[in-house]
Parts: structure tokens; sequence; C-alpha cells
């Protein structure tokens, strides 16, 4: 048993600290069970993003989107932490977000393109802040549904695949 501590605790030791302990087990939400972080999608065309895990706290801003991708970082009793695109963080009430999952484009004049291959013939040009309909993921690339185009984006161009 102190073998292998000694062990983990040299291999930790020998990649300095750059692999934390999340990457290492998949955090569960307390609440849920269910894998944080994960990604989902907000429902309502009107969301309150509030300071803290109840309707005590400040209201910081409001989401006007619908469909707009979250990242789920934390769980509070009916309430979800969740994360932007843009890196802002806030508490949202449970039953304004949506397990379905979306991606938004995070650069202009991206490529839509009709196969997962870069080579690909493409379908469509994309600008900054489009909404799409996640529907599968490779290694490097998204499929999802942009308005009637479905097609294939760079993950890096991309936030919430």
């Amino acid at each position: 048993m102190h073998k292998y501590l000694f062990l983990f605790i040299l291999i930790f030791v020998h990649l300095n600290g750059s692999i934390t302990f999340g990457e290492l087990i998949p955090r569960k939400g307390r609440v849920t069970g269910l894998e944080i972080p994960r990604f989902v999608s907000l429902k309502s065309n009107k969301t309150f993003v509030r300071r803290g895990p109840g309707k005590s706290y400040r209201i910081d801003w409001v989401f006007e989107k619908p469909g707009l991708p979250l990242k789920i970082i934390g769980e509070h009793n009916h309430w979800r932490q969740v994360e932007d695109f843009q890196g802002d963080i806030g508490w949202i009430y449970f039953r304004l977000l949506s397990g379905k999952r979306t991606i938004i484009t995070t650069q202009e004049e991206i490529l839509l393109r009709k196969k997962v291959s870069q080579t690909s013939k493409p379908i469509a040009l994309l600008g900054s802040g489009v909404i799409g309909e996640l529907t599968k993921t490779s290694e490097e690339s998204c499929q999802a549904i942009f308005q009637k185009y479905k097609g294939w984006v760079d993950k890096v161009k991309v936030w919430g695949c």
C-alpha cells in the first residue's frame, strides 16, 4: 500500500503538479450525481444570473439568448453555477437550463464544412456569436446544425463542444 502511495507522489512531483486531481478523477455533482463540468443550454429568452445560489442574491446580469451554451461548474440544491463562453460565472435556477447541447461560434468567418475532413467542401460561412445545435463530435471538430445548415466546424473556433 505504501509503495503505491509513494509511486503516486513520485509521479505527481515528476509532472510538477501540472495535472490537477479534477483531471484525474471526474467530479460528480452532489445534487444530481452528473459529471462536473458539463455543458447545458438556456431554455428561456430571459434568464437572471445571480451572484449566489438563491433568489436573495443580487442579479449580476441577464441572458437573453435561448439556446446559449453554458458550462455547469457547481451545484447547490436547485441552483447551478455556470460559466459562459466569455468566462463569466454566476448562478442560475436549474429549471431554466436544458440538457440539450449547443455550441457558439467564437470567431469571425468560420467555414461550416459538409464533412469532418479539413478539405471538405464548405457549405456556409458563419460569423461570431452564432448558436448551433450540437449533433456529433470528433477529435478536432464538432458537427452542428446552424439554422438550416448541418455541417462540421473546428473545435477551436467554437465553445461548448
